[in-house]
């Protein structure tokens, strides 16, 4: 019987590498315009060297849309309270990135409901049943929690690879218990609270003899009789703080069936719209060597 190779499906989560783009790359890189295109000037290489680099057959990129009706913020409305609002410098130009991707004929993906994560905990959930192998790239460990066997979370600025095995030894804790251990530890990130005093070892610790939240407070009058130091005061801080578990557990968990939109479903990468491609990157006034770059580009 012939064995067909495994599909293998790469998932971006484009704000990571949006951002990195802004704070690495000189806010003097400019498009027609005289505006800073600094950001999309970052991501836009990192989606070609990964493109020349893995020859995906299979590619999708994840934005963060704008929140009206954030899933998270009914549930906790200080959530992510903490962060400055985006540069309006920024915010254009993640604009620009999804046009660069539909130009570019990568599939992408938004919704004002739920966030980037969710779209590829969606994706990947789809996939998976579907046979495909999974790598997610992202330098968000929330995003390891995805993590099935077979496949991959890789932070591709730094170059950190880590599969299903790996994501124990990192965290203290298996994949499926990630949104467990944010849960206990609190996400100051996401303005998450957790328990006060349980950090992210003692979490790890907790879950090991006890794996889920669900099952720590069904045992919390046991958590003395565990075998480390300061049991008895740890007993009391999950007694004391037990009823916000519920709600972080919902905070940190991806959604795995969340409703968005994209204007490519196929995520099949069949190559780049010339034409397309042709007047993105004349609005970012690209050097003739990035353009060539692309347009050499063909699918696998």
């Amino acid at each position: 019987m012939i064995q067909h190779p495994r599909k293998h499906a790469y998932l971006v989560d484009s704000s990571i590498y949006i951002f990195r783009g802004w704070h690495v790359y000189s806010d003097e890189i400019v498009d027609s315009e005289g505006k800073p295109s600094n950001a999309v000037y970052g991501f836009t290489e990192f989606l070609r060297e990964l493109l020349e680099l893995e020859q995906p057959e299979y590619i999708a990129c994840a934005f963060d849309a704008r929140q009206t009706d954030s899933y998270r913020r009914e549930i906790y409305p200080e959530y992510k309270a903490n962060r400055p609002p985006t540069p309006v410098e920024l915010k254009d130009q993640f604009k620009h990135c999804r046009d660069f991707c539909r130009a570019a004929g990568i599939a992408d993906f938004s919704s004002n409901r739920f966030e980037g994560d969710d779209i590829i905990g969606t994706l990947a959930t789809r996939l998976r049943k579907e046979g495909f192998k999974i790598t997610i790239l992202s330098a968000d460990k929330d995003l390891a929690q995805l993590l099935r066997p077979g496949d991959v979370w890789w932070d591709y600025a730094r170059n950190k690879i880590l599969h299903y095995k790996d994501v124990e030894k990192n965290f203290g804790v298996k994949p499926e218990l990630i949104a467990d251990l944010l849960a206990l530890a609190g996400d100051k990130v996401d303005n998450i609270p957790g328990i006060p005093g349980i950090g992210y070892k003692m979490a790890s610790n907790l879950l090991k003899k006890y794996p889920g939240v669900e099952h720590i407070m069904e045992n919390i009058d046991k958590i003395s009789e565990m075998k480390f130091r300061g049991s008895k005061r740890v007993q009391t801080l999950v007694e004391q703080h037990q009823h916000i578990l519920p709600m972080t557990k919902q905070l940190t968990t991806i959604v795995t069936d969340a409703d968005f939109k994209g204007p490519k479903q196929d995520l099949r990468w069949t190559g780049i719209n010339e034409d397309a491609m042709i007047t993105m990157f004349n609005h970012l006034d690209a050097a003739r060597g990035r353009r060539e770059r692309w347009y050499k580009l063909q699918p696998a």
